[in-house]
């Protein structure tokens, strides 16, 4: 959507404009002179003749120049009116800033349904509703109801939230500029992903952030955050995204679900679209200062200067906590450094001490800028009698102009540093007060460079794949009407999908399980069929290393231990299993549709333990093969499957492409609404790997929910 006649516009009508002085219309009114525009304003007010010497209007039908923006500052009640006109007008792009709709409930939320009728009828850029409005510095245009307006620079922001805009305007002010800066209210036509498409290719845009309490459409943020990344000239994009707490997830049945969640689901889908996190409106404002006015490095290896050791520690300790690297020293930096006094810090990081006057902040300095081991340089800063607060930030502003190397400080103090801030912030030098925040962001700015680097994805490409038998199998169950798939039927997807499984048989009587028992070699495992318990083991429903010659007998007591633990359970049997083989390690693979984003895929230590140890992770179909790579190896357990202490590892290419599978099957599927694979027995070779349970639940296609039972799989 072309978003040029909401962001520069060439004239603006204000509906609703008022000559209450205090209220929206009227402030917003006045915003629009205040700073500069030089496009035209006109009010419209049937009730007042001037506004602000402005010739007000009747309505917009009376303007008889084009309009290219309307802003709607008017009753909920009125605003379909006042939007059909401006569309009748031509008008391309409109802002509500009128509050009332989808956020009151569900005659607001039909309100809200008219108005994204009428603007898509005339094809109308459409900002809100239920919003601040924006700013855009630069050209003096502030088309919001804000206080003030936001310094010129390269930041885009974006907020669901107006008063979260406000708040970061008042607390930046001082140290960050913007391109842009926008409240889009209830999102009902602009969301995050035009936006994020428009600021990719906007010229004065370098950093992209975001604000929000919702996101829709995982794959289309996946594919538009890494292809914002992949630019000629990168724009990093951060976010920060409240409202993550697990609430809803005790409602899943499957492993899968109970271990998604909301803020798991946020978790991945940030890191696969190459997205930075903030966790708080705090860290949001030290990124953004760290981004906007550093470019990326080339590597991920961190200098530390400082005149407080202590605070040299800590910046330490928090750079190799989030995955930087002290970075070793060259002998020629090391040469030059013996400069410094005997008693200082002569290795990385480097101490100048605290009566450090600025000519030894610039010694180590023009030292660590010139060795190519040294990525980035994080300047420490405490306020000692002796230090020079205007010196020693006039000698750091000038190395940054002069380096290619990102640069940021850290004032450990607040009056007594006051000079060196406005200094430093003058000349675009990242500032933060504490050294373990310094830390943290230039990781993150590293971590970009990273995703930058490596960023080639790769698709699975499956040739053995039988979508068609596994299409017929969920037409049956589609047909049956039900949701929950019996394990033969899940067996037979798993199949087309690759999938193997142990040797098995379904007996529903001791004569049957001793008769059928015989077929098999070796000791078998003997599981309860019950379409009542999801946790055979607990209900004592297992029985494992079982002689064929007693299988009649186990099958008995399995029945009685089963009635004792769960004594309404419906007992249908129960099913004799070859035993897998030694050695192997139990894998959980899954998916889980998260409403509004995707299906989310999930991997991770399995078996009985997968809800104890939670050792999982999460990506959102469809995958790459990159994308399951990094999977495992977020896993903590990643070591057990590459082999440690003398024991054996898996196939982590064939448990890759395993994971793949589950991903085309989620996007051939989008029905699956929950799947579960636990345990996948994996080994050294993929051709080992087997699946002893799972389970599949259709969504309902009347849209309300249904009993889901567990139902436990394996091959005839």
């Amino acid at each position: 959507m072309n978003l040029q006649p909401l962001f520069s516009p060439r004239s603006i009508a204000v509906i609703g404009a008022s000559t209450r002085p205090g209220s929206v219309g009227s402030t917003l009114t006045e915003n629009l002179l205040a700073y500069g525009y030089t496009g035209r304003v006109y009010p419209v007010n049937p009730k007042a003749e001037t506004l602000f010497g402005l010739q007000c209007f009747a309505s917009i039908h009376e303007i008889k120049a084009e309009v290219d923006l309307a802003i709607i500052i008017i009753p909920a009640a009125l605003v379909l009116g006042a939007l059909r006109e401006a569309g009748e007008k031509n008008v391309k792009a409109v802002i509500i800033i009128s509050a009332g709709f989808k956020e009151t409930g569900e005659a607001g939320m039909a309100l809200e349904r008219e108005v994204i009728r009428i603007a898509r009828e005339f094809d109308i850029a459409l900002l809100g509703p239920n919003c601040l409005g924006f700013l855009r510095p630069k050209i003096g245009l502030n088309a919001s109801f804000a206080k003030g307006m936001a310094n010129p620079g390269s930041i885009a922001f974006f907020s669901q939230s107006g008063a979260l805009c406000t708040a970061l305007l008042d607390l930046t002010h001082k140290t960050l500029g913007f391109s842009s800066f926008v409240s889009v209210g209830n999102k009902a036509v602009l969301s995050e992903i035009d936006f994020l498409e428009y600021y990719a290719s906007e010229q004065d845009t370098k950093v992209i952030a975001f604000y929000s309490e919702g996101l829709r459409d995982a794959k289309s943020i996946i594919e538009t955050g890494r292809a914002i990344l992949l630019r000629a000239e990168p724009k990093p994009v951060i976010a920060l995204k409240s409202g993550t707490t697990e609430a809803g997830t005790a409602a899943s049945s499957s492993h899968t679900g109970a271990l998604a969640g909301s803020e798991k689901a946020y978790q991945a889908l940030f890191r696969q679209a190459r997205i930075v996190r903030a966790t708080s409106l705090q860290s949001l404002s030290e990124i953004l200062s760290v981004f906007s006015q550093n470019p990326l490095p080339e590597g991920k290896n961190i200098g530390i200067i400082t005149n407080a050791g202590g605070l040299g520690v800590l910046a330490t300790d928090e750079a190799v906590r989030q995955g930087l690297t002290i970075a070793p020293l060259s002998e020629e930096t090391k040469r030059r450094l013996e400069a410094l006094p005997p008693s200082a810090g002569h290795n990385n990081p480097v101490d100048v001490l605290g009566d450090a006057l600025a000519p030894r902040y610039e010694l180590a300095l023009d030292a660590l800028l010139h060795d190519r081991q040294v990525h980035m340089i994080l300047v420490i800063v405490t306020p000692q009698a002796m230090t020079q607060a205007k010196e020693t930030a006039e000698v750091i502003a000038f190395a940054k102009k002069h380096s290619g190397k990102p640069i940021v400080v850290v004032l450990a103090g607040q009056d007594a540093l006051e000079e060196s801030l406005a200094i430093l912030a003058k000349n675009e030098v990242a500032t933060l007060t504490y050294p373990e925040a310094g830390a943290r962001a230039l990781a993150h700015l590293a971590h970009v460079a990273q995703w930058r680097r490596v960023a080639y994805y790769t698709p699975f490409s499956f040739k053995d794949i039988d979508l068609v038998g596994a299409q017929k199998i969920v037409q049956g169950v589609r047909q049956g009407g039900r949701t929950n798939l019996y394990e033969t039927e899940v067996w037979q997807i798993l199949t087309c999908y690759g999938f193997r499984f142990l040797k098995s048989a379904s007996v529903s009587s001791a004569k049957e399980a001793q008769d059928k028992a015989s077929l098999f070699d070796g000791p078998i495992a003997m599981k309860i069929v019950s379409p009542d318990i999801t946790h055979k083991s607990d209900a004592g429903g297992v029985a494992l290393g079982v002689n064929p010659k007693d299988a009649g007998k186990e099958y008995e007591a399995l029945l009685q231990r089963v009635s004792e633990h769960a004594k309404d359970a419906r007992l249908e049997g129960a099913l004799i299993v070859e035993m897998a083989q030694k050695g192997g390690r139990e894998i959980i693979l899954g998916l889980k549709h998260e409403v509004g984003l995707g299906k989310l895929i999930m991997v991770g230590l399995g078996g009985i333990f997968v809800e104890t140890f939670k050792d999982v992770a999460f990506r959102f179909a469809p995958l790459s093969t990159e994308d399951a790579r990094e999977m495992i190896g977020e896993l903590q357990a990643l070591p057990l499957l590459q082999g440690t202490r003398g024991q054996s590892g898996v196939d982590t290419e064939a448990l890759v492409a395993f994971i793949g599978r589950i991903s085309r099957l989620a996007t051939d599927f989008p029905e699956i609404e929950e799947l579960d694979i636990n345990p996948l027995l994996a080994f050294q070779n993929g051709q080992d790997f087997r699946v002893l349970d799972a389970r599949i639940r259709l969504s309902d296609q009347t849209g309300t929910k249904k009993k889901v039972t567990k139902v436990l799989v394996t091959a005839k």
